[in-house]
């Protein structure tokens, strides 16, 4: 029976529905696959309504997945991950004393003048009181108890000490409903993190001192990339072998949140380049990390100092409590990351397994079908799999080069962006901290790109997840197109006590690899001092 080729990761919308990719690109920046968006698709969606159940903001029979995509608070759009405006905004309303257009106003930086008005209610009020504490003594202890789980399961999976009896599509299945489960705890502990956040930005605006937020949230300490660089140190110095290494950090690789791809334990050239780089600088990420607590320390300082006494307690309970959080916030980052890269690990062994049988052509042709769809295929039930795959994979390198609008009604129309923006010369981001810096901007598009960076480089990328971060340590600044305060780029930045300029959207185009830049991340600005084609200077 001939099956349809449909397309998975195209998506749809009413015309009139308002949505923005603005916090999601980091998660899974790569245009996604079919298999990595069946992947995402529930679990995301559950995951963010599962953490307003959590904190008593919606009754347990409203966490389920709306069968209309325009209800839903998440969708895909041509591979890429979109957020639901209104939808997140009518339910936000129901948290008492808040206004929806807050919301609004933080994603997108002002409120449309015709977006709907959802009124605060306060019936959940007694809910939300019984909740929320629970809620936030609970869900830290648990996502690090959901950590250690995920790491046994990942390594019995992915170096396995004798041959596993499992089919692989069960073990694909089940790769995904631990990556919901987790992901889902996860997003209760993202929700902590802003609100969190924004009490110590009101208490330093109570003090006097708005500027202080970023040096609070610094040198935090014993954060997983920053020990994961370190790691990485101690290979280029002969202390940890790269099997030693590979355990404990091998999940991580290029766009490590899209199954399709491949990871360092996979594939662990990259990590003998940075390795090899590490063993030429004789400062390792550690004393980084330590000098950027002071400043952490330092902040606290003068906040307490600017802060009358009888806040003081709870104040500094407050900045010491933020510290813990971000922490958490990275374990259960990596949690998921497991989850997923145990998914990977069983969609190649199915789709080694098919290859044999001779369904497949090639291995990693299975990431082109949905995990419902895997089931069928392991089945036999799906007779023109060649086609499938050849389709799909022509349409996702059609939907690679499109450059999508942040924000948009509907289906987004693709944007004509020119290459080569030589007239701008100034950025500003979404993030900004860490003082300033002048040096060589080493633009990197490609994840998969080889890249050395000197003394003195400044890393122009695209985007950051955790893989980035023994890169990260080795640059003096850091210019990132996608993300904000709380992404991961701005928490490893701070971490090592460098300046970043975070969601400019554009640098990647604006500045050309050997530009001579200055990225001023206390004044939020990134300046194109000189061209690297050019003699004269461009800016004072």
């Amino acid at each position: 029976m001939y099956t349809t080729v449909t397309d998975p990761i195209r998506g749809t919308s009413e015309p009139d529905r308002y949505w923005t990719s603005t916090n999601l690109g980091e998660a899974c920046p790569e245009v996604m696959s079919p298999m990595c968006w069946s992947l995402w698709e529930r679990s995301a969606e559950l995951g963010w309504l599962y953490s307003m159940y959590a904190f008593g903001v919606l009754p347990k029979k409203k966490v389920t997945v709306s069968p209309d995509v325009n209800d839903r608070g998440l969708s895909c759009f041509y591979g890429r991950q979109a957020l639901n405006v209104d939808a997140i905004k009518k339910i936000m309303s129901a948290l008492p004393g808040v206004d929806a257009d807050d919301f609004e106003r933080d994603l997108m930086g002002s409120v449309r003048p015709d977006a709907p008005r959802f009124k605060s209610s306060y019936a959940r009020v007694p809910v939300l009181v019984f909740k929320a504490p629970y809620a936030l003594l609970r869900t830290g202890p648990r996502l690090k108890s959901l950590h250690d789980e995920m790491y046994e399961r990942w390594v019995a999976s992915v170096f396995p000490r004798e041959q596993s009896s499992n089919e692989p599509i069960d073990d694909l299945v089940q790769a995904r409903e631990q990556f919901q489960r987790i992901f889902s705890v996860h997003c209760v502990w993202r929700f902590v993190f802003q609100g969190a956040q924004s009490a110590v930005a009101q208490a330093a605006e109570k003090a006097g001192d708005a500027t202080l937020v970023d040096q609070l949230l610094s040198g935090v300490g014993d954060v997983n990339e920053t020990r994961m660089a370190d790691d990485l140190w101690r290979l280029g110095q002969g202390e940890l072998t790269e099997g030693e290494f590979l355990e404990a950090w091998g999940y991580h690789g290029p766009n490590e949140g899209n199954p399709y791809t491949t990871v360092w334990r996979e594939n662990p050239a990259p990590i003998r380049a940075l390795a090899a780089a590490y063993a030429q600088r004789s400062e390792r990420p550690a004393v980084r990390a330590a000098r950027a607590q002071e400043v952490g320390i330092e902040a606290e300082r003068r906040l307490l100092a600017a802060t009358p006494w009888s806040r003081r307690p709870a104040t500094r309970w407050l900045v010491r409590r933020m510290r813990n959080i971000i922490r958490t916030l990275q374990v259960g980052k990596a949690a998921y990351l497991m989850a997923i890269d145990t998914a990977r690990a069983a969609a190649r062994n199915l789709g080694a397994q098919l290859v044999e049988r001779g369904v497949l052509r090639q291995i990693d042709d299975i990431f082109f079908f949905t995990v419902e769809e895997c089931q069928e295929l392991a089945s036999g039930r799906i007779p023109n799999v060649q086609e499938i795959v050849e389709v799909r994979r022509a349409t996702r390198d059609e939907y690679k080069a499109m450059v999508l609008p942040v924000a948009f009604r509907g289906m987004p129309e693709p944007l004509k962006v020119d290459v080569g923006v030589d007239d701008v010369t100034e950025l500003s981001g979404a993030a900004s901290g860490g003082g300033s810096v002048e040096g060589r901007a080493r633009v990197v598009v490609d994840p998969d790109q080889e890249i050395e960076l000197d003394a003195g480089d400044v890393l122009v990328c695209r985007f950051t997840d955790p893989s980035w971060a023994p890169l990260m340590a080795l640059a003096e600044a850091l210019v990132i197109d996608i993300g904000g305060s709380a992404s991961h780029g701005a928490v490893v930045a701070r971490e090592l006590g460098i300046p970043f300029v975070i969601g400019t959207e554009s640098g990647t185009r604006v500045i050309h690899d050997g530009d001579h830049i200055r990225v001023d991340g206390s004044a939020n600005l990134v300046s194109v001092l000189t061209r690297a084609n050019a003699t004269e200077t461009a800016t004072a």
